[in-house]
Order: C-alpha cells, then structure tokens, then sequence
C-alpha cells in the first residue's frame, strides 16, 4: 500500500531545504571571506583578484589596487590562486603587501559563484555584514569603476 502521508511529509522536508538553500546564494562565499578576513566590515567591497586568467582584466585589477589601496577603508584586496607570493611582492610592491587591506587566499579556498567567471578579478559588495551584490571586472564589465564612483 502506498503511504500518502509519508510521501507528503517527505515533499515538505525537501521543499523547505531547497528553500533554506536558496536563501542565500553567496553563503559559502560569505563564510570564506569571513574566514580569510576576521574583521569583515559591516559594509564595504571586496576585489577577489585571481593570479591567472584574463591577463588585461587581471592587470588592470593590479594596477587599480596599487593606486587604490590606501583610499578607501571599505575596500579590501584578496589575492587568490597565488602561483608565488614572491612574485606577487614583487609586481605589487611591498607597501601593497603589507597594507592590511590585503589578504592572501594561499589555500584557495575562494570559489565563485559563477564558474564561467572564475577568470576575471570579482567584485563582492557587503551590505549589513552579508554579500549584497557580485559584480567582475572583465571585458564586458567594468566592476572597478563602480569602486570609484562610491
């Protein structure tokens, strides 16, 4: 005989997680970067800068960190997929290493919400301590200058 009921309360349990899960789309995203920065601001951006991909969009994200880093406290740098942080030190200077606005992901734990993007630097928004808005830098979006503008 088949259990209606069971049936119905198993429907329940599974539309509750799936809405559970989809609540937030950036939790696991929101958990590292908490996990990589313990003082997380309540608002602010994040600039999660790839070492390889889109070489122009990389560059650029390099060159607005050099320039930016010491403007604005609501913005924070982190370096992710790091082949040498020799190299790095070295392409960013050691003022822009030692700034502490910029965070070293060398375990790799970032992961992009949007796999087909993980190439290009991305911008995270903060709004009330959780991710508001995801946003990259690449040829088709201009991410950084959104940054300027604020």
């Amino acid at each position: 005989m088949y259990n209606l009921r069971s049936t119905y309360k198993h429907t329940l349990c599974l539309l509750f997680l799936l809405v559970s899960a989809c609540s937030n789309d950036h939790a696991k995203l929101d958990q590292t970067i908490a996990t990589l920065d313990a003082n997380k601001p309540v608002a602010g951006s994040y600039v999660i800068i790839p070492n390889q991909g889109c070489e122009g969009c990389i560059s650029t994200a390099e060159a607005f960190v050099k320039k930016h880093v010491d403007r604005s406290d609501n913005i924070r740098y982190i370096f992710t997929r790091i082949q040498s942080v020799k190299l790095l030190r070295i392409k960013l200077g050691s003022n822009v290493m030692s700034s502490s606005k910029v965070l070293l992901d060398t375990a790799n734990m970032i992961e992009y919400p949007d796999k087909e993007k993980e190439i290009y630097p991305m911008i995270v928004t903060l709004k009330d301590h959780k991710i508001d808005k995801v946003t990259y830098q690449s040829p088709d979006d201009a991410g950084l200058d959104i940054l300027i503008e604020k």
